[in-house]
């Protein structure tokens, strides 16, 4: 869900109130610090740019029968130090996605973990999308709606998509 359809980055660097790069994957202990102090973090992201279109198609091609399942698959902060992480994670979902379920990595490099052969994740870390594909997925490395769609649409033609 981070950074795919809740716009984790700017809300973070808006706790931080610096511009850093996420190319590491991790944040420093210092701005991890500072965005946990944030008790309500998870609660409070906004919605990412694009992601009513990306849930919609998705949505779409379940009913079209070009996929049989939808869920956010999200992870515990990596400390597993916010208390309302989850708890919060799961309102968020319903509040903008209501009846979709949420499963849980526990962390992010557990992920994989939920691969079927074939199935899809639509992530931003680079090490989830790698462990995905090496676990028999598909997987694409998510920056932007417009980027992702023709992606989706390339790989939804594909015969072992679940």
């Amino acid at each position: 869900m981070d950074d795919v359809v809740a716009d984790w980055i700017p809300a973070a660097r808006a706790i931080v109130n610096r511009d850093w790069t996420y190319g590491s994957e991790r944040v420093s202990d210092e701005d991890w610090n500072k965005v946990k102090a944030k008790k309500r973090f998870y609660r409070d992201l906004p919605l990412k740019t694009g992601a009513h279109e990306l849930v919609a198609y998705c949505r779409d091609a379940v009913v079209q029968g070009l996929a049989t399942d939808l869920f956010f698959l999200t992870a515990l902060p990596h400390g597993n130090d916010v208390p309302f992480a989850v708890y919060d994670k799961v309102h968020w979902a319903e509040r903008y996605f209501p009846g979709i379920p949420m499963l849980i990595g526990p962390y992010s490099g557990d992920k994989w973990q939920h691969c079927t052969p074939g199935d899809i994740l639509i992530d931003d870390r680079v090490s989830n999308c790698t462990e995905w594909r090496s676990a028999g997925g598909l997987s694409h490395i998510y920056k932007t709606w417009e980027e992702c769609e023709p992606w989706l649409e390339q790989i939804l033609n594909h015969p072992n998509v679940r």
